[in-house]
């Protein structure tokens, strides 16, 4: 401690020299400060838990965000086998067939969360091999009296493209639910006029794929477009700003890219890319 109260760090490094007879004659060694080395290295250290944090705030936020969906499924098809039950006669079959639902969603929502923990861990993708054409926007809730849902999905014909892909089946339904779910609460709050969705698919270039799903809602703010898919950036008032940054990671851990533009006359296009099956990225 110096006289004025500031503290300094030192490391002492020294050796006696012996004479002849053995008794020593002196000693030689260096006294180094070492207050800044100290300072950095707790500043590292510190940074490194800081880091370790954010990465277990945000896996946490994943997981309590994409597992909302398989949840609410759960809750549904619960409610939905007690409405069976108290029909008068009930229906078996029906409450059945709620039940196997419940199974798949409470399944699919380990999945979800084993896929999620893959992801942060950067483990490599699994290949599954699936066609990037078959998904039912029907299964997701919205107007059917106003929202016109619409799909343009390329053909598969003698000479054409093929839409199969190899990838992680979870994790691409996941982005594919982000992006429709998206695009149903962005119309959500539109009062004038119908409500379009659109989900299509298209050749891009000769080794990949362009999926695209375009709404019809307010669209985006200029200043939102390039923070859109960062993490914990938001757009909603009740949003965790979680979707669509897994939606980014989930791409380009497929070697492809996300993206969202302008749609005309009104609305917003979310678009993404994936090499096709066989393919790799660069």
């Amino acid at each position: 401690m110096h006289p004025g109260g500031e503290i300094k760090q030192i490391q002492s490094i020294g050796h006696p020299v012996l004479g002849p007879s053995g008794d020593v004659v002196e000693f030689v060694g260096t006294v180094m400060d070492v207050t800044e080395r100290r300072r950095a290295e707790e500043e590292r250290q510190a940074l490194a838990h800081a880091n370790r944090v954010a990465t277990m705030g945000q896996l946490t936020a994943s997981i309590a965000h994409e597992v909302n969906q398989p949840i609410g499924a759960v809750v549904t098809n619960a409610q939905a086998a007690l409405r069976w039950l108290d029909m008068q006669p009930p229906d078996p079959e029906e409450v059945r067939q709620a039940l196997d639902r419940i199974v798949r969603n409470g399944r699919r929502a380990g999945d979800v969360i084993g896929r999620i923990r893959a992801l942060v861990a950067k483990a490599a993708p699994r290949k599954d091999s699936l066609d990037l054409k078959r998904h039912d926007p029907r299964s997701h809730r919205a107007d059917p009296q106003r929202t016109a849902q619409q799909r343009d999905l390329a053909a598969d014909t003698t000479g054409g493209w093929p839409a199969a892909h190899s990838g992680d089946r979870i994790q691409l339904q996941q982005v594919m639910l982000n992006l429709i779910f998206n695009a149903v609460e962005a119309m959500s709050g539109s009062h004038d006029g119908s409500r379009q969705l659109l989900i299509k698919t298209e050749q891009d270039g000769p080794a990949g794929v362009l999926v695209a799903v375009q709404d019809s809602g307010p669209g985006l703010k200029p200043e939102s477009v390039d923070r859109l898919f960062d993490a914990f950036y938001t757009t909603k008032p009740d949003g965790m700003g979680m979707g669509l940054s897994i939606c980014r990671s989930i791409i380009e851990a497929h070697g492809g890219r996300v993206w969202a533009t302008a749609n005309v006359p009104q609305g917003a296009v979310l678009q993404l890319t994936l090499p096709l099956q066989g393919e790799t990225s660069s």
